[in-house]
């Protein structure tokens, strides 16, 4: 679970980079204060010293040196994201106006070669050291082109249709993450290699494959597995890649059980569904609250959001349950305005002692 090398150089380069920002904005309040005061040879030496780390940060790794280059950083990924919808919607687009025209063998040709053409011209901007904004774009192009390719070519050869593209548009994104770092195709390989699972069993079942979705307890698995991946490879896992894991495993478990809790699932024998709807919600509480402590414990924002969305949504349909049929609509409202005050006041003393622990 290591990315590669170069996209490791490169984080580790923008965390230096701001943290010389945060250094210099520091040193800067100090001489203000008074508290601090260098002189004007070392206040050179060291100006010339960061600038020249900060100018090579730069040429080799085209890391954000500035606030500013940061906020266009943002605007590039959406400009490349954008870009690369319009530029795959316009390649199909042009497809499906000949494709009528072209014999079946350049169907299978231009099907085969698209994928593996842009992948190409995504590994030639890697090793040229490209904005990753570009092999991002060339990569997500590529991926697309193959998930078309494998849906494509199953009708041009008319071919049976299985569970297993999952599986095939799930490896393909995990072995293009790992091989340029990628989170975001990441965290979809996982979706659909979890999505695979629960897939199989339904057709190994004798049922159509398509409806997973509807039993999503079989999701349940496969998000276990991926939540606990980065256990099962301590000290080789990226804390990036860590990260997606546990994001993925968390939100696709919890999806599922909040999907379950609200369908009245019967697979737990002849319990009524009104109380296998509360268990699944219980469930979802405890384990919501389990993410946000090992969130904590991590120290990941993300994974304590996710928690804490979760676990309010689980609280609120719980309480929706008990209260919304006999109560007064105002006063459940009321009562639910004073539960999130309560647990407002709870998440802001954690936040205190989580302060606390860090203040040497």
């Amino acid at each position: 679970m290591v990315p590669p090398k170069d996209m490791d150089a490169r984080k580790k380069a923008q965390q230096r980079v701001d943290r010389i920002a945060l250094f210099r904005s520091e040193l800067a309040e100090l001489e203000r204060e008074g508290a601090l005061n260098l002189f004007p040879e070392q206040r050179s030496r060291l100006d010339a010293h960061y600038g020249e780390l900060l100018s090579g940060f730069k040429r080799q790794f085209g890391v954000d040196v500035t606030d500013s280059s940061k906020r266009v950083s943002w605007g590039m990924r959406i400009a490349s994201l954008l870009g690369g919808a319009a530029l795959i919607a316009a390649l199909v687009l042009f497809l499906h106006r000949i494709w009528g025209n072209l014999p079946g063998a350049l169907q299978v040709a231009i099907l085969t070669a698209a994928p593996l053409a842009l992948l190409a011209g995504a590994e030639a901007a890697f090793a040229r050291q490209a904005d990753r904004y570009y092999v991002g774009l060339l990569t997500l192009a590529s991926g697309i082109a193959f998930v078309m390719e494998l849906s494509a070519l199953g009708s041009v050869l008319n071919l049976t249709d299985s569970p297993h593209i999952l599986l095939g548009w799930g490896l393909f994104a995990l072995l293009v993450a790992y091989a340029y770092g990628l989170r975001l195709v990441l965290g979809a390989g996982l979706v659909l290699l979890c999505a695979y699972t629960a897939a199989l069993v339904l057709s190994l079942q004798g049922y159509y494959w398509g409806e997973f979705m509807r039993q999503t307890q079989l999701l349940l698995p496969g998000a276990l597995l991926i939540y606990c991946t980065p256990w099962f490879a301590t000290g080789q896992a990226s804390d990036d890649f860590a990260f997606v894991y546990h994001a993925c495993g968390a939100g696709i478990g919890l999806g599922a059980l909040l999907l379950l809790s609200t369908a009245g699932d019967l697979c737990c024998g002849g319990l009524r569904p009104g109380t296998v709807e509360a268990a699944y919600q219980v469930v979802g509480l405890f384990l919501s609250a389990g993410v946000v402590v090992h969130g904590v414990r991590l120290s990941r924002k993300g994974l304590v959001n996710l928690g804490v969305v979760a676990f309010i949504v689980f609280l609120f349909v719980r309480l929706h349950a008990w209260w919304w049929y006999w109560m007064p609509k105002y006063l459940f409202f009321l009562l639910i305005g004073i539960i999130a005050i309560g647990l407002l006041l709870i998440f802001r003393r954690i936040r205190s002692r989580l302060g606390e622990g860090a203040v040497v």
